[in-house]
C-alpha cells in the first residue's frame, strides 16, 4: 500500500524473526538484508513493498524513507553498507542511522549518487547502526525514484574483549543525593531507550549511577499507537464510561493501545530491583498530551486523516479514554500491584508554550497539519481552540493516577524570560482549575556551553518552584560550543568547558535547595555520549550536520567524562579558560573590567586595557611582607593559540612598582601591534609572592612553555562619553547631533550592512541616532528579529549581571517603525522613535525613557547596538554590533559596552571619530528573539523619504508585548561611576584594604567593573 510519513518521527524498535543470508570471510561477515526484511520505520516519499522490493517515488526535493534493520550492529565493527538498487531514475543519497538518531548525521550521509545498481558507504561513529536510509536532493517534480532490492552490512567480525564500566568510582547519584545537594530523597535520573536495555555494560552503568529512569520514547503516544504511519488506521467500538466508544487498532492483536516496548523497559528494571531491594530504580512516566509525536489521525472523525477534526466533546472522550487507559495498564486491577511504587511521577502535558502564551496551530504557518506529522503546529489547539485540552489532561490525569504519583507539566526553553511568563501562566491556569493537580514543573534543561547563564537559571527555577511547588531538571544536557562543533577547539577544552557548566548549574541547584527552593532532582537526557539525540538534531543547535556533541556524563567507552567529575569532585577538573573583556584605553584613562584573584597567602587584581601600541595592564597587589622576589609578570599569546608557545611576557619586581598601603601596584605595558575590536588573544597574570606563584588562571603555572591554560581576552571598545542635549524625534538630525561621537558597529557576524550610532541624554530621555547602510531592506521574517531592525540595549545601573535585573531592557525598531520588546520595563509608553527609508538604507531616532535612575554627568549607563539584517527572502543573514560578539544581549546585561554621561557640550566635537575597529566577517552565535509583537503606530513604505512617526498614545493601551517582572533577582555588583586614572588608583587602594582572607584553599577569583 502506498503511504506517507515524515523525516520527525522518533526511530521504532520493530521486532522482526531474522532471515537473511550470511557470507563469512576469515574475519569479515557479510550480512544481506532482503527489501521484505526491512521494516519502514516513516518516510514522507512513496514507499510500496512490491515483487519483493522497496518501490520508492520522490515527489518533493529531500522527500526521503527510513528502513529499520531486523537486528542491530555494533558501529564500530561495521565496515561498509551497499544498498543494492534499481529502476534508478534521478539522483539518490545514502544515510545510516545510529541508536537514538532521529536523522543521519553528515559523516553518516552519502549525496547524489547516480548511474550504479549498488552503493556503499563506510559509515563512522559509536554505538548501534539501527536503521538505513533513501533520499533525493533533486528539485520538487523531477520525476526522481529508485526501488531497493537489498541492504548488504559488511562487518569486522575479529573478537573484541566487552567493555567495563569504572566500578571503584563513586556513584553519581550519591552526589546529587547527599544531604548537602538535593537530598536523600532527590531523583538522580537518567533517559533511556529501547534498544539500550540490550547493552549490558550500559545497564551497569544506569544501575550503579542512577536512581530513576525516563523512557525516551516508549510511553509517548506514538509509541504507544505502535508507530501507525499510515493516515488512517482500523477501528472498534468499545465501552467507556458507560456508552460507545471508537478506538484505534493498532496491532494484529486488535489492541488499541501497544505497550510490548515500554513493558519491555519497565521489566528490565523491575527485574533489576527485585535483586537490589536496597537500590531500586523508579520510572518517570513520558508524556501524555503533547502537539508532536501524536499521530495526527488520532484528532480526526473515523481516526482518518482524510475526514474532518472530531468536535471538543469527541476529542475530550478519546483523551480521557487514552489517559485512562495508560494508567489502568500499570495501576489498575489487571497490573495486580505488580507496578506499585515504581512510578514516581508522570509528564501530563509537554512543550505547549511558545513564546509568553500558548503553542497554537499555527505557530509554523508553512507547516501543514494534514501530514501525519506536523513540527511546531498543535492539533490539540486546533480542535480546543483553547487551552481546555491542557486542564483537561491534569483533570484525567489526576482522576486516574495513583496519589503517590507526581504529575508534571514539561517544557524547554525554560531560561528564556519571555518564555517563563507562559509557562507560568500555564502553571496557573491548571492549579487554579478546579479537578486537577499539577505537583511540580519538570525544566528541560537543554542547554548550550555558549550560552549557560546560572544566574538565570537560578532566577526561573525559583519563579518555577514558587508556582508549582517544585522543580525537577528532567532531560538535563549541553550543546558543544560552537568552537568545537567547527573544529576549532578540541575534546579537552571543550569537556573542561562542559565540566564547568555542569559545576555552575550544580551549585546553583544545591544553593536553591538550601535556600527553600524544592529542587527535587536532576535526569541526565542519555546515558552514554553516542547514543544523545543531539548527534542528529541540527534545529536544537546538534549535530545531523556532522559538528560534534560531548552533552553527557560518560563516553562511548562508558568512561566517566570530567562533566562527571563536576558533581563528584570538582577538585579533579583542569583549570577553567575564563573569558576576559579588554577594553579600548581612552587617551590616559584606564578604566574596564577589574579581575581578581587569590589564595590564602595572596590577594591580586588587575585591569587590563588596550590601545593602538598595545596591551595595559594595571596590577595591585597585597603584601605587607617585601621580600626580594616579590614580582608580577603579565604573559600574552598574541594569537590565542592555546598551544606551546615562547609568550610574550613583561614582568614588573616589587621595586620598580608604586608602594601603597599593604601592597603595591604597577602599570605594566606589553607592546603589541593590529589590536582592533573584537579580537581575541591569550593572557595571563601571575603574582611571586617569597617564591610561590599565584595566577589569575593557569593553576598549573605553565606559562612559561605553554598558553594552553591562559584566558581568553576579547578586545572591546571603551567607555564612549554622550553629551547632554534634547532633541526632537523626528527622524531628521538636527544640528544637536552634531555634537554627538558617531560610534562605529564594527562586530560582524554575518551581516551585509555597515551602520554607526550616536547617543545624547537629558534628564528624561536616552537619545540614539543609528544610520544604517542596508541595500536591501526586508521585513517578511515571521519573528521580529530576522528583520531588517535596530536593536538598542539598555542597563541603566550598569551592573553586568548574567541575567536581566528590572531595569535592562531590549528594544527593537525595525526600518517601518514597528517596536518589539523584552523587559519588565521596556514598554511602548517609554520609548518615542521614527524611523525613515533612505537612498542606501535607513535611519532609526528615538528616545528612550529613563526608568530607574535620575541621570547626571558622570554616571555610567550599560548599552548596546544590534542591527540585524535580513536578506530578500526574509532570512535574517547576520548582525552588526558595537560590543558584544556572542548575541547574547537579550538575556544578559554582562555582554553591553558603557558610555558615561557628559556635560552639555560648549563646541562641537571633532569630527575625527575613527576608532580602531574590523569589519571582516566572523563566526559566532545568533541572538535569540525577545518577543515577536509589533506595536500599532504610523509607517510609511519603503521608498518615500518620509519618516515614520511612533508616538505613545495618551488615550489608548500600547499594543506591543511586554515582559512580566522577574521575581528575587541575584543582587548585581554596581558599576563604579568614576572613570579617571587616579579614581581607578584609589578604588585599588580600597581593594587591597579589603580583600578577604576567608575562603577555602583553592585560588579564588572575580570580576567587576571600575
Amino acid at each position: 500500500m502506498l503511504a506517507t510519513g515524515v523525516t520527525q518521527l522518533i526511530p521504532a524498535y520493530q521486532a522482526q524473526s531474522l532471515v537473511f543470508a550470511d557470507e563469512v570471510q576469515q574475519n569479515i561477515k557479510k550480512t544481506t538484508y532482503t527489501a521484505d526484511k526491512l521494516t519502514v520505520d516513516w518516510g514522507n516519499a512513496g514507499y510500496e513493498l512490491t515483487d519483493g522490493v522497496w518501490k520508492v517515488t520522490f515527489n518533493n526535493q529531500y522527500d526521503q524513507v527510513k528502513w529499520r534493520l531486523p537486528e542491530t550492529v555494533d558501529m564500530s565493527t561495521v565496515k561498509s553498507v551497499t544498498f543494492n538498487v534499481k529502476d534508478q531514475k534521478g539522483s539518490v543519497s545514502l544515510k545510516v542511522y545510529k541508536n537514538g538518531d532521529e536523522d543521519a548525521d553528515g559523516a553518516n550521509t552519502k549525496y547524489e549518487l547516480t548511474g550504479a545498481d549498488e552503493y556503499s558507504i563506510s559509515p563512522t561513529g559509536e554505538g548501534d547502526m539501527v536503521a538505513v536510509g533513501l533520499m533525493t536532493t533533486d528539485n520538487a517534480g523531477s520525476g526522481s525514484a529508485i526501488s531497493l532490492v537489498s541492504v548488504t552490512v559488511e562487518t569486522d567480525t575479529t573478537p573484541k574483549t566487552p567493555p567495563e564500566i569504572e566500578q571503584n568510582i563513586e556513584d553519581w547519584k550519591k552526589s546529587v543525593t547527599s544531604s548537602d545537594a538535593l537530598g536523600e530523597n532527590a531523583i538522580a535520573g537518567t533517559g533511556i531507550m529501547l534498544d539500550e536495555i540490550k547493552d549490558n555494560t550500559l545497564m551497569d552503568l544506569v544501575e550503579k549511577h542512577f536512581n530513576a529512569v525516563t523512557f525516551g520514547n516508549e510511553l509517548k503516544p506514538d509509541a504507544l499507537f505502535n508507530y501507525q504511519l499510515e493516515k488512517s488506521v482500523k477501528t472498534k467500538t468499545v465501552q467507556f464510561d458507560g456508552q460507545d466508544l471508537e478506538v484505534p487498532m493498532v496491532n494484529d492483536a486488535g489492541d488499541s493501545l501497544d505497550f510490548s516496548r515500554a513493558d519491555a523497559m519497565v521489566d528490565k528494571i523491575l527485574e533489576w530491583n527485585a535483586a537490589h531491594p536496597d537500590r531500586k530504580i523508579r520510572i518517570r512516566g513520558h508524556v501524555l498530551v503533547w502537539h508532536s509525536q501524536t499521530p495526527e489521525w488520532f484528532f480526526h472523525e473515523n481516526y482518518d486523516i482524510s475526514k474532518p477534526y472530531v468536535d471538543k466533546e469527541t476529542m475530550n472522550r478519546r483523551l480521557e479514554w487514552y489517559i485512562s487507559s495508560v494508567f489502568d495498564h500499570y495501576f489498575g486491577e489487571a497490573a495486580n500491584k505488580k507496578y506499585d511504587g515504581l512510578f514516581y511521577g508522570w509528564d501530563v502535558v509537554n512543550e505547549a508554550v511558545i513564546g509568553n502564551t500558548y503553542r497554537t496551530d499555527t505557530v509554523s504557518p508553512a507547516e501543514s497539519l494534514d501530514e501525519i506529522r506536523h513540527g511546531n503546529n498543535s492539533s490539540w489547539w486546533h480542535v480546543y481552540k483553547s487551552n481546555e485540552f491542557i486542564i483537561n489532561a491534569f483533570k484525567y490525569a489526576n482522576k486516574y493516577a495513583p496519589s503517590d504519583v507526581e504529575l508534571y507539566y514539561n517544557d524547554f526553553g525554560e531560561t528564556d524570560n519571555i518564555k517563563s511568563e507562559g509557562i507560568i501562566k500555564l502553571i496557573s491556569d491548571v492549579k487554579s482549575a478546579q479537578g486537577t493537580r499539577l505537583d511540580a514543573f519538570g525544566m528541560q534543561a537543554h542547554y548550550s556551553v555558549d550560552s549557560f547563564s546560572a544566574a538565570q537559571f537560578k532566577t526561573v527555577a525559583k519563579k518555577y518552584a514558587e508556582a508549582a511547588g517544585k522543580v525537577q531538571l528532567t532531560e538535563l544536557d549541553f550543546q558543544a560550543s560552537a568552537a568545537y562543533k567547527s573544529g576549532a577547539a578540541s575534546k579537552e577544552s571543550e569537556y573542561t568547558k562542559m565540566a564547568y557548566c555542569h559545576k555552575q548549574l550544580f551549585d546553583a541547584a544545591k544553593d536553591l535547595k538550601k535556600n527553600g527552593t524544592n529542587v527535587a532532582g536532576i535526569t541526565v537526557w542519555g546515558v552514554i555520549e553516542p547514543n544523545s539525540w543531539l548527534h542528529s538534531q541540527s534545529n536544537v543547535g546538534g549535530g545531523a550536520d556532522g559538528s560534534k556533541q560531548c552533552p553527557l556524563l560518560f563516553d562511548g567507552k562508558y568512561k566517566a567524562k570530567p562533566a562527571y567529575w563536576a558533581y563528584v569532585d570538582a577538585t579533579k577538573l583542569e583549570p577553567l579558560i575564563q573569558d576576559i573583556v579588554v577594553a579600548e584605553q581612552k587617551g590616559d584613562t584606564m578604566s574596564g573590567t577589574e579581575y581578581s584573584f587569590s589564595d590564602d597567602d595572596t590577594q591580586a587584581a588587575f585591569i587590563p586595557t588596550w590601545d593602538k601600541d598595545g596591551l595595559n595592564v594595571l596590577v595591585s597587589v597585597k603584601d605587607a611582607t617585601i621580600n626580594d622576589t616579590d614580582e608580577v609578570t603579565v604573559y600574552v599569546d598574541e594569537t590565542n593559540s592555546a598551544g606551546d608557545v615562547t609568550p610574550v611576557k613583561k614582568t614588573v619586581k616589587r621595586s620598580e612598582a608604586q608602594a601603597v598601603d599593604g601592597g603595591y601596584r604597577a602599570t605594566i605595558k606589553v607592546p603589541m601591534t593590529d589590536l582592533k575590536v573584537a579580537k581575541t588573544i591569550g593572557m595571563d597574570v601571575k603574582v611571586m609572592n617569597n617564591d610561590k606563584a599565584v595566577s589569575f588562571n593557569d593553576l598549573k603555572e605553565m606559562q612559561e612553555t605553554s598558553s594552553k591554560y591562559y584566558a581568553k581576552a576579547t578586545l572591546k571598545p571603551g567607555i564612549e562619553k554622550a553629551t547632554k542635549a534634547t532633541v526632537k524625534i523626528d527622524g531628521e538630525a538636527d544640528s544637536e547631533w552634531d555634537k554627538a561621537v558617531a560610534i562605529p558597529l564594527t562586530i560582524n557576524l554575518g551581516a551585509k550592512v555597515t551602520a554607526d550610532a550616536k547617543v545624547l541624554w537629558d534628564d528624561e530621555n536616552l537619545y540614539v541616532y543609528a544610520t544604517v547602510k542596508d541595500p536591501v531592506l526586508n521585513k517578511d521574517g515571521g519573528e521580529a528579529y530576522q528583520q531588517d531592525s535596530l536593536e538598542v540595549f539598555i542597563d541603566e545601573n550598569n551592573a553586568k549581571t548574567e541575567s536581566y535585573d528590572d531595569d535592562d531592557k531590549q528594544y527593537r525598531i525595525n526600518y517601518e517603525n514597528e517596536h518589539s520588546f523584552n523587559g519588565k520595563k521596556c514598554l511602548e509608553e517609554n520609548v518615542q522613535s521614527a524611523a525613515k527609508v533612505t537612498g542606501d538604507g535607513y535611519v532609526i531616532e528615538a528616545a528612550f525613557k529613563w526608568t530607574d535612575i535620575k541621570p547626571k554627568k558622570g554616571d555610567r549607563i550599560g548599552l548596546e547596538f544590534q542591527i540585524n539584517d535580513a536578506d530578500a527572502s526574509g532570512a535574517r543573514i547576520g548582525t552588526l554590533s558595537w560590543n558584544d560578539e556572542t548575541g547574547m544581549g537579550w538575556s544578559k546585561s554582562s555582554v553591553y559596552g558603557t558610555i558615561e554621561l557628559a556635560a552639555e557640550a560648549k563646541d562641537e566635537v571633532s569630527d575625527d571619530n575613527s576608532k580602531p575597529g574590523t569589519d571582516d566577517p566572523s563566526t559566532g552565535n545568533t541572538e535569540k528573539p525577545g518577543t515577536n509583537n509589533s506595536s500599532t503606530g504610523n509607517t510609511e513604505k519603503p521608498g518615500t523619504g518620509k519618516p515614520a512617526i511612533n508616538k505613545p498614545s495618551a488615550d489608548k493601551p500600547a499594543t506591543g508585548s511586554t515582559n512580566k517582572p522577574l521575581a528575587n533577582k541575584p543582587a548585581a555588583k554596581k558599576a563604579a561611576k568614576t572613570s579617571d586614572q587616579s579614581a581607578t588608583a584609589a578604588f585599588i587602594v580600597l581593594f587591597l584594604a579589603g580583600v578577604s582572607m576567608a575562603g577555602a584553599s583553592r585560588l579564588r577569583r572575580s570580576r567587576k567593573q571600575s
